[in-house]
């Protein structure tokens, strides 16, 4: 089956007048390069950020259609192998240490499972072949992730009676941690001479930003406020974008705004290079405070990839390196499927089954040597053996 490819609705790069200081490089002052500079950073935040959410959807949709469904096969198939094996346990045609192999090889596999999703009919299978029930072992986690929060936290968390997972606790933090912990107060020291002065500035750049955007913002409402159009397309027209000016003022995004002025020619290239220096730094503050809020948004949008693919937070991520990874761990998916699918069939032979125990290795630090036992892949495992 034809599968449609993630990056297929991947928005190309739109045509726009592109706002500007007119001029060549070396006749620009450092004022006016930086404005330019900002603009193109923009423009590009923008790109990046409209490809990465239609690729967010599509990716979505791949993954309900088929990365989810082959998850639950082979958690079916790893289920199937675990009730043979219990069924092989019952026999009597395993010797002692093969049985040591088997039960080994199922602690391994009801461990996997039962982290996924603690199914009844698994903990009962777990705890019939397990030292201590699962219940057990959970408290005992449970106990643990209280004294390591309590000491982290500085709070008691004695009424936390969760499924001990790290999801829960994090959720009882998020309702409990503020409430319990106690404030401590602390003395502000009193602001030096050199702060306050940077405060003031801090303020005043701000205070200019704000009315270097409201100036902009009113320009454009004068030019197209539709109430004074008689013709109805002409007032449909000024309608729309008054809408599109209303949004940008709201969202404090000067850029769209100096496009609107470029459109309606309000402005051009020539007098944004007229600007007084003054109004120029209150538009490249506005510019630098959209491009940090871009950025933001945009590590924020590409976090939960970064996760998925075991990459680290800070190195280059693109929607292609994430479909690559998906598309990667689906064929591994797909491949265990097949290979559990194969030794199903094949361990109906007691005697391939002892074969294979024969290269089967008792050691809980070492990563499962069978391929029959693997894990869902998360990221860049060695790939199991085939036996």
């Amino acid at each position: 089956m034809h599968q449609t490819s993630l990056l297929d609705d991947a928005p190309t790069a739109r045509s726009v007048s592109v706002v500007g200081v007119a001029g060549s490089l070396s006749a620009l002052n450092p004022a006016q390069k930086k404005f330019n500079q900002l603009i193109h950073r923009l423009i590009e935040q923008r790109q990046e950020l409209a490809r990465w959410r239609a690729f967010r959807q599509t990716y979505h949709e791949h993954l309900a259609e088929h990365y989810q469904p082959a998850l639950a096969r082979l958690r079916d198939k790893q289920i199937l192998m675990a009730r043979f094996l219990d069924q092989t346990m019952e026999g009597k045609s395993l010797s002692r240490p093969e049985r040591i192999k088997v039960r080994d090889m199922l602690d391994h596999l009801l461990s996997s499972l039962l982290a996924q999703s603690q199914d009844p009919e698994l903990v009962s299978l777990y705890d019939k072949y397990a030292d201590r029930s699962f219940g057990d072992e959970q408290q005992e986690q449970l106990e643990v992730m209280r004294i390591l929060v309590s000491e982290a936290f500085g709070v008691d968390v004695p009424s936390f009676e969760g499924d001990g997972s790290a999801e829960a606790m994090a959720a009882w933090l998020e309702d409990h941690v503020q409430t319990d912990r106690p404030q401590v107060r602390r003395r502000r020291r009193k602001p030096s001479a050199k702060t306050r002065v940077a405060d003031s500035h801090r303020a005043q750049a701000a205070e200019g930003a704000t009315r270097a955007v409201r100036e902009v913002f009113r320009k454009l409402v004068s030019e197209l406020h539709p109430d004074r159009e008689l013709d109805p397309g002409e007032h449909a027209r000024k309608t729309e974008l008054m809408q599109r000016v209303n949004q940008a003022y709201e969202a404090g995004d000067l850029l769209a705004l100096l496009e609107l002025q470029l459109s309606i020619e309000q402005i051009d290239p020539a007098a944004l290079a007229g600007l007084a220096e003054d109004r120029l730094r209150h538009y490249i503050h506005v510019l630098e405070g959209q491009s940090r809020r871009l950025r933001d948004e945009l590590a924020e949008l590409m976090e939960p990839f970064a996760m998925a693919t075991g990459q680290s937070p800070g190195r280059k991520l693109s929607p292609e390196s994430v479909k690559k990874a998906l598309d990667n761990d689906l064929q591994e998916i797909n491949d265990l499927v097949v290979c559990l699918e194969k030794d199903l069939e094949r361990f109906r032979d007691v005697h391939l089954l002892k074969r294979s125990l024969r290269e089967y290795e008792v050691n809980p630090l070492d990563e499962m040597d069978l391929t029959l036992f693997a894990d869902p892949p998360t990221r860049r495992r060695k790939r199991s053996r085939r036996v």
